[in-house]
């Protein structure tokens, strides 16, 4: 179970490296009301024509997600650990398969122990 979790942690990490970049704070309204720019995200992945992200950015659990993940001051997780500084072993990653196996493992780990 916990290691099925991680694997979906470490996806959701890779595919949603950098969002916080694009999220925009709005507070003209008495409820600070936070947007997801989601062209300055696809652009800087370069994935302006992937039609399965784009769906991904559309939907409403995305959205839910920015609302949730969005203020910046909350409590941070594991999953913003991954966000903020293990994308560049995120990157290493990809192309092994074995190296990926070793990070989810730690990752399960992490989980069981929490």
């Amino acid at each position: 179970d916990k290691e099925i979790r991680a694997v979906f942690l470490w996806l959701f990490a890779q595919l949603f490296q950098g969002y916080r970049w694009c999220l925009h704070i709005i507070r003209i309204h008495p409820e600070p009301v936070i947007r997801f720019h989601k062209a300055a995200f696809l652009g800087q992945r370069a994935l302006a024509e992937d039609d399965f992200l784009m769906k991904v950015l559309d939907g409403m659990a995305f959205a839910g997600f920015v609302s949730e993940r969005g203020p910046p001051y909350r409590a941070t997780d594991l999953f913003d650990d991954l966000i903020a500084n293990q994308v560049e072993r995120i990157r290493q990653e990809t192309g092994d398969a074995q190296k990926v196996m070793k990070h989810v493992k730690e990752l399960a780990e992490q989980l069981f122990k929490n």
